[in-house]
């Protein structure tokens, strides 16, 4: 089961328009789904409630964290009947018809008609955003890094029917091979991702440093176990993306 919370209504920091956003409040992994070796799988909600887009309004890219929230995303109420009106007037409009309606027609068109943010779509979007980061945003750099990474491996995914599922890398080679490295730099002490560490050093061809990291991933009940799955492809020199 998959469920998703209410919308938020938020403010554009760049240009002071509105979008809104919903985020998963509960998730339930599917058997089924593939899942890769660089941690991505084909779950539809991969992209629900990303923390960056592009606004909606504008377009420059957004860091929702950075927007301010204004309140839960209003919907418009059902259209009120004369009857009905008549009715609801009559019995001092107990259901609160009439006041929601009111409270629609009082809000600015911007707000009625905002869109929702939606995460970075190309890698383009990937790249831009990597140019506008400060210098001390680490957390968002391997987000946006791990998304580049992975977007550089989507040729070598298959469809469930074996078809690939790009015809040719989306990211130029010198490019992503500088996105590995520098991915690698981030992870190197954060001891939550060594097993995409030791992912990323077997894609370097690293083999014995990816075996030495993957061996020492602590026990949790899952890492040790896509950990172990890793150090096997690491073992047979084996360098391209694999379904685990």
């Amino acid at each position: 089961m998959t469920r998703i919370s209410a919308s938020t209504l938020y403010e554009c920091p760049a240009c002071a328009g509105f979008f809104t956003r919903s985020v998963l409040t509960f998730l339930h992994f599917d058997s089924d789904v593939p899942v890769w070796s660089d941690g991505m799988n084909g779950q539809w909600w991969a992209g629900v409630g990303a923390p960056v887009g592009r606004c909606p309004t504008c377009t420059e890219i957004v860091w929702v964290d950075d927007a301010r929230a204004v309140m839960p995303t209003p919907q418009q109420p059902q259209l009120i009947g004369a009857a009905a009106r008549l009715w609801h007037r009559m019995t001092g409009d107990s259901k609160g018809r009439l006041r929601d309606e009111r409270d629609w027609i009082g809000l600015p068109r911007e707000i009625k008609v905002a869109d929702r943010i939606s995460g970075l779509q190309s890698v383009r979007d990937l790249l831009d955003a990597l140019g506008a980061l400060s210098r001390d945003a680490r957390e968002r750099e391997v987000y946006l890094r791990r998304r580049l990474w992975w977007a550089s491996n989507d040729h070598h995914r298959l469809r469930s029917n074996e078809t690939p599922t790009a015809s040719q890398p989306a990211v130029a080679p010198a490019e992503a091979y500088a996105n590995i490295l520098r991915l690698l730099e981030l992870l190197e002490n954060d001891p939550r991702e060594q097993v995409e560490r030791g992912e990323l050093l077997r894609q370097l061809g690293r083999f014995d440093e990816a075996i030495k990291v993957l061996k020492a991933v602590k026990p949790d009940g899952h890492s040790e176990v896509k950990a172990s799955k890793i150090q096997r492809l690491a073992q047979a020199r084996h360098i391209k993306l694999a379904l685990l």
